[in-house]
Protein backbone atom coordinates (compact mmCIF):
# COMPACT_ATOMS: atom_id res chain seq x y z
CA UNK A 1 0.00 0.00 0.00
CA UNK A 2 1.27 3.46 -0.91
CA UNK A 3 0.59 6.25 1.58
CA UNK A 4 0.06 9.74 0.17
CA UNK A 5 1.45 12.09 2.83
CA UNK A 6 1.75 15.24 0.73
CA UNK A 7 3.87 17.73 2.66
CA UNK A 8 2.31 17.19 6.10
CA UNK A 9 4.28 16.37 9.22
CA UNK A 10 4.06 12.74 10.36
CA UNK A 11 4.57 11.89 14.02
CA UNK A 12 5.69 8.39 14.92
CA UNK A 13 2.86 7.91 17.42
CA UNK A 14 1.76 4.69 15.69
CA UNK A 15 3.06 2.12 13.21
CA UNK A 16 0.79 3.21 10.36
CA UNK A 17 3.69 4.22 8.08
CA UNK A 18 6.24 1.67 9.30
CA UNK A 19 7.25 -1.56 7.56
CA UNK A 20 7.33 -3.83 10.62
CA UNK A 21 9.02 -6.69 8.75
CA UNK A 22 12.14 -4.60 8.08
CA UNK A 23 12.17 -2.40 11.20
CA UNK A 24 14.40 -3.25 14.18
CA UNK A 25 14.20 0.02 16.13
CA UNK A 26 12.25 0.10 19.39
CA UNK A 27 9.26 2.29 20.14
CA UNK A 28 9.23 4.47 23.26
CA UNK A 29 6.57 6.55 25.00
CA UNK A 30 8.09 9.69 26.48
CA UNK A 31 6.98 11.42 29.67
CA UNK A 32 6.51 15.10 30.51
CA UNK A 33 8.64 16.95 33.03
CA UNK A 34 7.04 18.98 35.81
CA UNK A 35 8.24 22.59 35.84
CA UNK A 36 7.24 25.60 37.94
CA UNK A 37 4.00 26.43 39.70
CA UNK A 38 2.19 28.96 37.51
CA UNK A 39 -1.05 29.61 39.42
CA UNK A 40 -2.43 29.31 42.94
CA UNK A 41 -6.20 29.40 43.36
CA UNK A 42 -6.09 31.52 46.50
CA UNK A 43 -8.82 34.09 45.76
CA UNK A 44 -12.04 33.83 47.83
CA UNK A 45 -13.98 32.90 44.67
CA UNK A 46 -11.52 30.10 43.89
CA UNK A 47 -11.25 26.96 46.00
CA UNK A 48 -9.89 23.44 46.52
CA UNK A 49 -12.24 21.46 44.28
CA UNK A 50 -10.47 19.68 41.45
CA UNK A 51 -10.64 21.83 38.39
CA UNK A 52 -10.76 21.24 34.64
CA UNK A 53 -8.44 23.48 32.65
CA UNK A 54 -8.69 24.52 29.03
CA UNK A 55 -5.75 26.42 27.54
CA UNK A 56 -5.69 27.82 24.04
CA UNK A 57 -3.50 29.99 21.87
CA UNK A 58 -5.20 33.10 20.52
CA UNK A 59 -2.67 34.96 18.39
CA UNK A 60 0.07 36.13 20.72
CA UNK A 61 -2.07 35.55 23.80
CA UNK A 62 -2.52 32.34 25.78
CA UNK A 63 -5.91 31.97 27.48
CA UNK A 64 -6.83 29.65 30.36
CA UNK A 65 -10.34 28.78 31.56
CA UNK A 66 -10.81 26.76 34.74
CA UNK A 67 -13.63 25.71 37.04
CA UNK A 68 -13.43 26.45 40.78
CA UNK A 69 -15.58 25.17 43.63
CA UNK A 70 -15.13 24.30 47.34
CA UNK A 71 -15.11 20.62 48.24
CA UNK A 72 -13.69 20.30 51.73
CA UNK A 73 -13.67 21.96 55.13
CA UNK A 74 -12.91 20.80 58.66
CA UNK A 75 -16.50 19.86 59.43
CA UNK A 76 -18.00 18.28 56.37
CA UNK A 77 -17.57 17.30 52.75
CA UNK A 78 -19.28 19.81 50.49
CA UNK A 79 -20.63 17.42 47.91
CA UNK A 80 -23.01 20.17 46.78
CA UNK A 81 -20.61 23.11 46.72
CA UNK A 82 -21.73 26.63 47.47
CA UNK A 83 -20.55 27.88 44.07
CA UNK A 84 -19.18 26.85 40.69
CA UNK A 85 -17.14 29.69 39.21
CA UNK A 86 -15.52 29.64 35.79
CA UNK A 87 -12.34 31.66 36.12
CA UNK A 88 -10.00 33.10 33.50
CA UNK A 89 -6.26 33.77 33.30
CA UNK A 90 -4.00 34.89 30.47
CA UNK A 91 -0.32 34.81 29.58
CA UNK A 92 2.10 35.95 26.89
CA UNK A 93 4.60 33.13 27.42
CA UNK A 94 2.76 30.22 29.08
CA UNK A 95 4.85 30.63 32.24
CA UNK A 96 3.73 33.92 33.77
CA UNK A 97 -0.03 34.04 34.15
CA UNK A 98 -2.25 36.90 35.27
CA UNK A 99 -5.81 36.91 36.59
CA UNK A 100 -7.40 40.08 35.20
CA UNK A 101 -10.17 41.78 37.14
CA UNK A 102 -12.94 41.56 34.55
CA UNK A 103 -15.97 43.09 36.25
CA UNK A 104 -18.36 40.56 34.70
CA UNK A 105 -19.79 38.47 37.54
CA UNK A 106 -20.83 39.75 40.95
CA UNK A 107 -19.34 37.77 43.85
CA UNK A 108 -20.28 38.82 47.39
CA UNK A 109 -21.48 42.17 46.08
CA UNK A 110 -18.29 42.91 44.11
CA UNK A 111 -17.22 42.50 40.49
CA UNK A 112 -13.46 42.87 40.91
CA UNK A 113 -12.64 39.27 40.01
CA UNK A 114 -11.59 37.02 37.15
CA UNK A 115 -14.86 35.06 36.94
CA UNK A 116 -16.37 34.85 33.43
CA UNK A 117 -19.36 32.62 34.22
CA UNK A 118 -21.23 31.00 37.08
CA UNK A 119 -22.59 27.50 36.48
CA UNK A 120 -24.57 25.02 38.55
CA UNK A 121 -22.56 21.84 37.93
CA UNK A 122 -19.10 20.57 38.81
CA UNK A 123 -18.36 19.65 35.20
CA UNK A 124 -15.99 21.46 32.89
CA UNK A 125 -16.50 24.71 30.99
CA UNK A 126 -14.62 23.91 27.80
CA UNK A 127 -13.78 26.83 25.48
CA UNK A 128 -12.51 26.69 21.89
CA UNK A 129 -11.96 29.12 19.05
CA UNK A 130 -14.30 28.26 16.20
CA UNK A 131 -12.24 28.13 12.99
CA UNK A 132 -15.20 27.39 10.75
CA UNK A 133 -15.07 30.09 8.02
CA UNK A 134 -18.88 30.33 8.22
CA UNK A 135 -18.90 31.00 11.97
CA UNK A 136 -20.65 34.30 12.86
CA UNK A 137 -18.25 36.79 14.55
CA UNK A 138 -20.36 36.80 17.69
CA UNK A 139 -19.85 33.03 18.08
CA UNK A 140 -16.10 32.92 17.43
CA UNK A 141 -15.53 31.54 20.93
CA UNK A 142 -17.73 28.67 22.01
CA UNK A 143 -17.99 27.06 25.43
CA UNK A 144 -19.36 23.57 26.06
CA UNK A 145 -20.69 22.82 29.53
CA UNK A 146 -23.19 20.63 31.40
CA UNK A 147 -26.54 21.58 32.84
CA UNK A 148 -28.46 19.56 35.45
CA UNK A 149 -30.49 16.77 33.91
CA UNK A 150 -27.48 15.53 31.93
CA UNK A 151 -27.76 18.06 29.16
CA UNK A 152 -24.81 19.35 27.15
CA UNK A 153 -25.14 23.06 26.37
CA UNK A 154 -23.05 25.81 24.84
CA UNK A 155 -22.38 29.49 25.37
CA UNK A 156 -20.95 31.83 22.73
CA UNK A 157 -18.71 34.88 22.78
CA UNK A 158 -17.18 37.42 20.42
CA UNK A 159 -14.15 38.15 22.61
CA UNK A 160 -13.59 35.04 24.76
CA UNK A 161 -14.55 36.95 27.91
CA UNK A 162 -18.22 37.91 27.71
CA UNK A 163 -20.34 34.81 27.09
CA UNK A 164 -24.01 34.64 26.12
CA UNK A 165 -26.36 31.72 26.65
CA UNK A 166 -26.46 29.39 23.67
CA UNK A 167 -28.46 26.23 23.10
CA UNK A 168 -28.62 22.59 24.08
CA UNK A 169 -26.39 20.34 21.99
CA UNK A 170 -27.64 16.97 23.19
CA UNK A 171 -29.01 15.06 26.15
CA UNK A 172 -27.77 11.68 24.92
CA UNK A 173 -25.02 11.00 27.43
CA UNK A 174 -23.88 11.50 31.00
CA UNK A 175 -21.42 14.41 30.51
CA UNK A 176 -20.08 14.45 34.12
CA UNK A 177 -16.52 15.27 33.09
CA UNK A 178 -14.52 17.52 30.77
CA UNK A 179 -16.47 17.30 27.50
CA UNK A 180 -14.61 18.76 24.52
CA UNK A 181 -15.47 20.12 21.07
CA UNK A 182 -13.73 21.75 18.10
CA UNK A 183 -14.04 22.50 14.40
CA UNK A 184 -12.20 19.78 12.48
CA UNK A 185 -10.63 21.52 9.49
CA UNK A 186 -9.79 18.23 7.77
CA UNK A 187 -13.32 16.84 7.99
CA UNK A 188 -15.01 20.27 7.72
CA UNK A 189 -17.35 19.45 10.57
CA UNK A 190 -17.70 19.99 14.32
CA UNK A 191 -16.60 17.14 16.55
CA UNK A 192 -17.48 16.61 20.20
CA UNK A 193 -16.11 14.04 22.66
CA UNK A 194 -18.25 13.48 25.73
CA UNK A 195 -18.56 11.25 28.80
CA UNK A 196 -20.89 8.31 29.07
CA UNK A 197 -20.91 4.84 30.64
CA UNK A 198 -21.14 1.26 29.43
CA UNK A 199 -21.61 -2.02 31.27
CA UNK A 200 -18.61 -4.32 31.70
CA UNK A 201 -18.89 -8.09 31.54
CA UNK A 202 -19.30 -8.23 35.32
CA UNK A 203 -21.99 -5.55 35.27
CA UNK A 204 -19.77 -2.69 36.50
CA UNK A 205 -20.50 0.70 34.96
CA UNK A 206 -17.36 1.82 33.11
CA UNK A 207 -16.67 5.46 32.27
CA UNK A 208 -16.10 5.83 28.53
CA UNK A 209 -15.73 8.40 25.74
CA UNK A 210 -18.30 9.03 23.00
CA UNK A 211 -17.88 10.92 19.73
CA UNK A 212 -20.45 13.07 17.91
CA UNK A 213 -20.38 15.19 14.75
CA UNK A 214 -22.37 18.22 13.64
CA UNK A 215 -22.36 20.34 10.47
CA UNK A 216 -23.70 23.43 12.29
CA UNK A 217 -23.04 22.94 16.04
CA UNK A 218 -26.75 22.52 16.57
CA UNK A 219 -27.74 19.15 15.14
CA UNK A 220 -25.57 16.29 16.37
CA UNK A 221 -25.15 12.69 15.37
CA UNK A 222 -25.86 9.82 17.73
CA UNK A 223 -22.95 9.49 20.23
CA UNK A 224 -20.62 6.68 19.18
CA UNK A 225 -18.24 4.98 21.60
CA UNK A 226 -14.63 5.32 20.47
CA UNK A 227 -12.53 2.17 20.04
CA UNK A 228 -9.02 1.25 21.17
CA UNK A 229 -7.02 -0.64 18.59
CA UNK A 230 -4.34 -2.28 20.73
CA UNK A 231 -5.65 -2.04 24.30
CA UNK A 232 -7.85 -4.89 25.56
CA UNK A 233 -8.32 -3.32 28.99
CA UNK A 234 -11.60 -1.73 30.00
CA UNK A 235 -10.10 1.25 31.82
CA UNK A 236 -12.30 3.94 33.30
CA UNK A 237 -11.60 6.95 31.05
CA UNK A 238 -12.34 9.98 33.21
CA UNK A 239 -11.47 12.86 30.88
CA UNK A 240 -10.75 12.57 27.15
CA UNK A 241 -8.38 15.43 26.20
CA UNK A 242 -8.79 14.64 22.47
CA UNK A 243 -7.61 17.36 20.08
CA UNK A 244 -6.11 17.77 16.59
CA UNK A 245 -2.37 18.21 17.05
CA UNK A 246 -1.61 21.76 15.95
CA UNK A 247 1.59 20.84 14.07
CA UNK A 248 -0.07 17.90 12.29
CA UNK A 249 -3.84 18.50 12.37
CA UNK A 250 -4.64 15.30 10.49
CA UNK A 251 -3.61 13.49 13.69
CA UNK A 252 -5.57 13.50 16.92
CA UNK A 253 -3.63 13.31 20.16
CA UNK A 254 -5.14 12.97 23.63
CA UNK A 255 -4.03 13.27 27.25
CA UNK A 256 -6.95 11.60 29.05
CA UNK A 257 -7.20 10.82 32.76
CA UNK A 258 -7.58 7.20 33.86
CA UNK A 259 -9.58 6.39 36.98
CA UNK A 260 -8.59 3.38 39.11
CA UNK A 261 -10.71 2.37 42.09
CA UNK A 262 -9.48 -0.49 44.26
CA UNK A 263 -12.11 -2.52 46.03
CA UNK A 264 -11.04 -2.28 49.66
CA UNK A 265 -8.73 -0.50 52.07
CA UNK A 266 -5.43 -2.35 52.43
CA UNK A 267 -2.23 -1.85 54.41
CA UNK A 268 -0.82 0.01 51.42
CA UNK A 269 -3.35 2.80 51.96
CA UNK A 270 -2.11 3.18 55.54
CA UNK A 271 1.41 3.65 54.20
CA UNK A 272 0.41 5.78 51.22
CA UNK A 273 0.72 9.54 51.69
CA UNK A 274 -2.30 11.31 53.15
CA UNK A 275 -3.87 8.28 54.81
CA UNK A 276 -5.70 10.32 57.46
CA UNK A 277 -7.16 12.71 54.90
CA UNK A 278 -8.03 9.80 52.62
CA UNK A 279 -10.05 8.17 55.40
CA UNK A 280 -11.81 11.48 55.99
CA UNK A 281 -12.82 11.68 52.33
CA UNK A 282 -14.46 8.25 52.62
CA UNK A 283 -17.13 9.70 54.89
CA UNK A 284 -19.11 10.74 51.84
CA UNK A 285 -18.29 7.71 49.66
CA UNK A 286 -15.63 4.98 49.90
CA UNK A 287 -14.38 5.68 46.38
CA UNK A 288 -13.21 9.16 47.35
CA UNK A 289 -10.56 7.52 49.51
CA UNK A 290 -9.88 4.42 47.41
CA UNK A 291 -9.67 5.93 43.92
CA UNK A 292 -6.48 7.25 42.33
CA UNK A 293 -5.98 8.73 38.88
CA UNK A 294 -3.19 9.13 36.34
CA UNK A 295 -2.81 10.33 32.75
CA UNK A 296 -2.60 8.32 29.52
CA UNK A 297 -1.59 9.10 25.94
CA UNK A 298 -3.69 8.25 22.89
CA UNK A 299 -3.56 9.02 19.19
CA UNK A 300 -5.83 8.51 16.19
CA UNK A 301 -5.96 9.11 12.46
CA UNK A 302 -9.74 9.06 12.07
CA UNK A 303 -11.02 10.22 15.47
CA UNK A 304 -12.89 6.96 16.07
CA UNK A 305 -10.17 4.35 16.42
CA UNK A 306 -7.44 5.19 18.91
CA UNK A 307 -4.06 3.78 19.74
CA UNK A 308 -4.07 3.93 23.57
CA UNK A 309 -0.98 3.22 25.64
CA UNK A 310 -1.77 1.12 28.71
CA UNK A 311 1.20 2.53 30.59
CA UNK A 312 0.83 5.96 32.19
CA UNK A 313 2.03 9.03 30.33
CA UNK A 314 1.62 11.20 33.45
CA UNK A 315 2.09 9.58 36.86
CA UNK A 316 1.10 11.14 40.21
CA UNK A 317 4.80 11.26 41.09
CA UNK A 318 6.60 11.51 44.41
CA UNK A 319 4.37 11.03 47.44
CA UNK A 320 3.38 14.07 49.49
CA UNK A 321 0.47 14.68 51.88
CA UNK A 322 -1.84 16.09 49.19
CA UNK A 323 -1.04 13.84 46.23
CA UNK A 324 -2.01 10.35 45.07
CA UNK A 325 -5.71 11.16 45.28
CA UNK A 326 -8.80 11.05 43.10
CA UNK A 327 -8.19 14.06 40.82
CA UNK A 328 -4.44 13.82 40.27
CA UNK A 329 -3.04 14.02 36.73
CA UNK A 330 -5.98 15.70 35.03
CA UNK A 331 -4.02 17.29 32.21
CA UNK A 332 -5.26 20.58 30.82
CA UNK A 333 -6.90 20.53 27.41
CA UNK A 334 -4.66 22.18 24.86
CA UNK A 335 -0.95 22.13 24.05
CA UNK A 336 1.02 25.37 23.86
CA UNK A 337 4.39 26.08 22.23
CA UNK A 338 6.59 27.76 24.85
CA UNK A 339 10.17 29.01 24.95
CA UNK A 340 12.68 27.03 26.98
CA UNK A 341 14.42 30.12 28.37
CA UNK A 342 17.68 29.19 26.64
CA UNK A 343 18.56 31.48 23.75
CA UNK A 344 18.43 29.74 20.39
CA UNK A 345 16.72 26.56 21.55
CA UNK A 346 13.60 25.35 19.77
CA UNK A 347 10.29 25.77 21.61
CA UNK A 348 8.78 22.92 23.58
CA UNK A 349 5.24 21.82 24.38
CA UNK A 350 3.55 22.93 27.60
CA UNK A 351 0.38 21.80 29.34
CA UNK A 352 -0.81 22.07 32.93
CA UNK A 353 -2.09 19.94 35.81
CA UNK A 354 -3.15 20.73 39.36
CA UNK A 355 -2.15 19.65 42.88
CA UNK A 356 -3.66 20.08 46.37
CA UNK A 357 -7.17 19.17 45.22
CA UNK A 358 -9.70 18.32 47.95
CA UNK A 359 -7.29 19.46 50.62
CA UNK A 360 -8.90 22.53 52.15
CA UNK A 361 -5.97 24.57 50.80
CA UNK A 362 -5.70 26.46 47.50
CA UNK A 363 -5.25 24.39 44.38
CA UNK A 364 -1.84 24.85 42.75
CA UNK A 365 -1.32 24.62 39.00
CA UNK A 366 1.97 23.32 37.59
CA UNK A 367 3.34 23.49 34.08
CA UNK A 368 4.57 20.31 32.39
CA UNK A 369 6.76 20.22 29.31
CA UNK A 370 7.53 17.78 26.53
CA UNK A 371 9.69 17.94 23.45
CA UNK A 372 7.86 19.33 20.43
CA UNK A 373 6.22 16.32 18.68
CA UNK A 374 7.88 14.26 21.40
CA UNK A 375 5.13 11.91 22.54
CA UNK A 376 6.54 8.74 20.96
CA UNK A 377 9.76 7.91 19.12
CA UNK A 378 11.45 5.18 17.18
CA UNK A 379 14.98 4.76 18.48
CA UNK A 380 17.99 2.55 19.00
CA UNK A 381 20.74 2.10 21.54
CA UNK A 382 24.40 2.28 20.56
CA UNK A 383 24.30 -1.19 18.99
CA UNK A 384 22.05 0.31 16.33
CA UNK A 385 18.72 -0.30 14.64
CA UNK A 386 16.85 0.48 11.44
CA UNK A 387 13.41 1.92 10.75
CA UNK A 388 11.91 1.44 7.29
CA UNK A 389 8.69 3.04 6.12
CA UNK A 390 5.97 1.72 3.90
CA UNK A 391 6.02 3.22 0.39
CA UNK A 392 5.25 6.95 0.63
CA UNK A 393 4.23 9.50 -1.98
CA UNK A 394 5.08 13.13 -1.15
CA UNK A 395 4.65 16.47 -2.90
CA UNK A 396 7.35 18.52 -1.15
CA UNK A 397 10.90 19.34 -2.17
CA UNK A 398 12.76 18.83 1.13
CA UNK A 399 12.97 16.35 3.99
CA UNK A 400 13.00 17.52 7.61
CA UNK A 401 13.47 15.43 10.74
CA UNK A 402 12.67 15.87 14.41
CA UNK A 403 15.44 13.80 15.97
CA UNK A 404 18.02 13.64 18.75
CA UNK A 405 21.30 11.78 19.08
CA UNK A 406 24.08 11.57 21.61
CA UNK A 407 27.47 13.07 20.72
CA UNK A 408 28.60 9.64 19.57
CA UNK A 409 25.24 8.66 18.09
CA UNK A 410 23.91 9.23 14.59
CA UNK A 411 21.17 8.83 12.00
CA UNK A 412 21.50 8.04 8.34
CA UNK A 413 18.62 8.39 5.87
CA UNK A 414 18.48 6.47 2.60
CA UNK A 415 15.63 6.67 0.13
CA UNK A 416 14.59 3.49 -1.66
CA UNK A 417 12.20 2.68 -4.47
CA UNK A 418 8.96 0.88 -3.80
CA UNK A 419 10.69 -2.50 -3.93
CA UNK A 420 13.37 -1.53 -1.41
CA UNK A 421 16.28 -0.80 -3.74
CA UNK A 422 18.35 2.30 -2.75
CA UNK A 423 17.97 5.22 -5.14
CA UNK A 424 21.28 6.71 -6.25
CA UNK A 425 21.97 10.19 -4.92
CA UNK A 426 19.68 9.93 -1.88
CA UNK A 427 21.98 8.93 0.96
CA UNK A 428 22.21 11.60 3.68
CA UNK A 429 25.40 10.29 5.23
CA UNK A 430 25.88 10.69 9.00
CA UNK A 431 23.49 13.05 10.83
CA UNK A 432 23.91 13.97 14.47
CA UNK A 433 22.51 16.66 16.78
CA UNK A 434 19.18 17.51 18.35
CA UNK A 435 16.66 19.43 16.24
CA UNK A 436 12.90 19.54 15.77
CA UNK A 437 13.19 20.60 12.12
CA UNK A 438 16.55 19.54 10.62
CA UNK A 439 16.77 19.72 6.83
CA UNK A 440 18.36 16.59 5.34
CA UNK A 441 20.86 17.12 2.51
CA UNK A 442 21.10 14.77 -0.47
CA UNK A 443 23.29 14.86 -3.56
CA UNK A 444 20.27 15.08 -5.85
CA UNK A 445 17.19 17.31 -5.45
CA UNK A 446 14.21 15.74 -3.71
CA UNK A 447 11.81 17.42 -6.12
CA UNK A 448 12.88 14.82 -8.70
CA UNK A 449 11.10 12.15 -6.62
CA UNK A 450 7.93 14.15 -6.09
CA UNK A 451 4.85 11.98 -6.70
CA UNK A 452 6.88 8.76 -6.89
CA UNK A 453 6.47 5.95 -4.32
CA UNK A 454 9.59 5.84 -2.14
CA UNK A 455 10.58 4.23 1.12
CA UNK A 456 12.62 5.96 3.79
CA UNK A 457 15.23 3.84 5.57
CA UNK A 458 16.65 5.38 8.73
CA UNK A 459 19.67 3.77 10.35
CA UNK A 460 20.08 4.85 13.99
CA UNK A 461 22.68 4.54 16.70
CA UNK A 462 22.01 5.98 20.19
CA UNK A 463 19.32 8.13 18.62
CA UNK A 464 15.58 8.89 18.60
CA UNK A 465 13.36 9.90 15.69
CA UNK A 466 10.07 11.63 16.59
CA UNK A 467 8.65 13.00 13.34
CA UNK A 468 9.43 13.78 9.71
CA UNK A 469 7.98 15.77 6.83
CA UNK A 470 8.55 16.49 3.14
CA UNK A 471 7.65 20.22 3.14
CA UNK A 472 7.43 22.57 0.19
CA UNK A 473 10.33 25.02 0.63
CA UNK A 474 11.09 26.36 -2.83
CA UNK A 475 7.54 26.57 -4.19
CA UNK A 476 6.33 25.02 -7.42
Amino acid sequence: MIHDIGHRRELLVDDYLIDAARTTTREALHHPVRRERVLTNDAPWEADGWVYYTVLRDGDLFRMYYLCFPMYDEKRMKHDPAFHHVCYAESRDGVNWEKPRLGICEIDGKRENNVVAITDTMDAFHVFIDKNPACPPGERYKAVYTKPGRQLWCKTSADGIHFSEGWMLTDRGCFDSHNTAFWDERLQTYVCYARDFHAAADGERIRDIRRMESPDFRHWSEPERIRYLDSPYDFHMYTNGIQPYFRAPHLYVALPARYTERRAWTANYDRLCGAEHRRWLMQLHPRYGLAVTDGLFMSSRDGRNFRRWNEAFLRPGAESPKRWIYGDCYASYGLLPTATGVEGEAPELSFYASANDWSGTPVQVFRYTLRMDGFVSQGADYAGGTMVTQPLRFDGDALTLNFATSAAGSLRVLLEDEGGTPISGYDSGELFGDSIDRVVDFERPLAALRGMPVRMRVEMRDAELYAFAFPIRQGR
